[in-house]
């Protein structure tokens, strides 16, 4: 597959890995090793619903503006420890580690990853540009990539340019020869749009678009780059 394009850039979180499968079965893995130390929390936590409904009530809330998603998820089990059963710092910071450790090794990559990556061109660069935490080496693809980039303390998430820039002064490359696939409108497209990379809404479960972010090419599988690149 031979492209004009010098910079061919992903995001993470379900463009090349259902994040949302290894969350919701990490979860299930905290909720159990909890009732297991409190058993008096299995009437309140019967499923995972409601340490969702805890995290997405955080979210909202201004004074998680600026919190990476490690920090809003330890704040997560935290608060439900208080609501539930009692504050215990201790006891949400293990519930944290539980949670990461098993969303890591439950996260698969999306079926149509590997095969898009043996029919590259080995003279494309390709970079990882990161909102989420999860480091493509806990799926076995750390190694194709030439940049790979997290937001955080040094680095705001998209659709700041910090991870667009980062890549292009490490590669040298520039946003006119990028091309940039994501599953998000606002975090991918846009931040593609404001440095002047081309967009790629990666747009698996026919969502409708009712944004004004207007992509430069959708596609419903990664398949479906062979002809854009």
């Amino acid at each position: 597959m031979r492209s004009h394009y010098r910079l061919l850039s992903f995001d993470g979180d379900m463009t090349l890995w259902n994040f949302d499968a290894g969350m919701r079965a990490a979860l299930e893995a905290t909720r159990r090793a909890l009732i297991e130390r409190r058993p008096t929390l299995a009437a309140a936590l019967p499923d995972i619903r409601p340490m969702m409904a805890v995290r997405e009530r955080i979210l909202a809330d201004a004074s998680a503006a600026g919190l990476s998603f490690a920090a809003i998820r330890r704040r997560a089990f935290r608060t439900l420890l208080v609501e539930h059963d009692a504050a215990d710092d201790r006891l949400g910071d293990q519930l944290y580690a539980v949670y990461l450790e098993h969303r890591l090794k439950a996260t698969p990559l999306y079926r149509d990853v590997v095969p898009l990556f043996a029919r590259l061109d080995s003279d494309l660069h390709l970079a990882l540009l990161s909102n989420g935490n999860t480091h493509p080496k806990h799926l076995g693809i750390a190694d194709r990539f030439d940049v790979i980039a997290f937001a955080g303390a040094m680095y705001r998430a998209k659709p700041s340019p910090d991870l667009f820039d980062y890549a292009f002064d490490h590669l040298g490359c520039r946003a006119e020869h990028t091309i940039h696939v994501g599953d998000s409108l606002a975090a991918d497209v846009a931040g593609a749009h404001a440095v002047g990379a081309t967009s790629v809404w990666l747009n698996r479960d026919g969502r409708p678009n009712d944004t004004a972010i207007v992509p430069d090419h959708t596609i419903a599988s990664l398949a479906e780059l062979k002809a854009l690149l």
